[in-house]
């Protein structure tokens, strides 16, 4: 459970930065990065890994 507030928290200050300097083009590779970190965390590196050489 402590690692998923540590995430919220990390999503809050990437969009906080994202606001104050106007960098509203990163939204979209953040969300990115976000959502595959999260899968890596759910499902696990080996499966992520497969799909990432497989050229999926």
């Amino acid at each position: 459970m402590k690692k998923f507030l540590y995430m919220f928290r990390m999503f809050g200050e990437m969009t906080e930065m994202v606001r104050e300097h106007k960098l509203f083009f990163m939204a979209p590779l953040l969300f990115v990065l976000v959502a595959v970190s999260a899968l890596v965390y759910y499902v696990g590196p080996t499966v992520v890994i497969t799909f990432i050489y497989a050229g999926v």
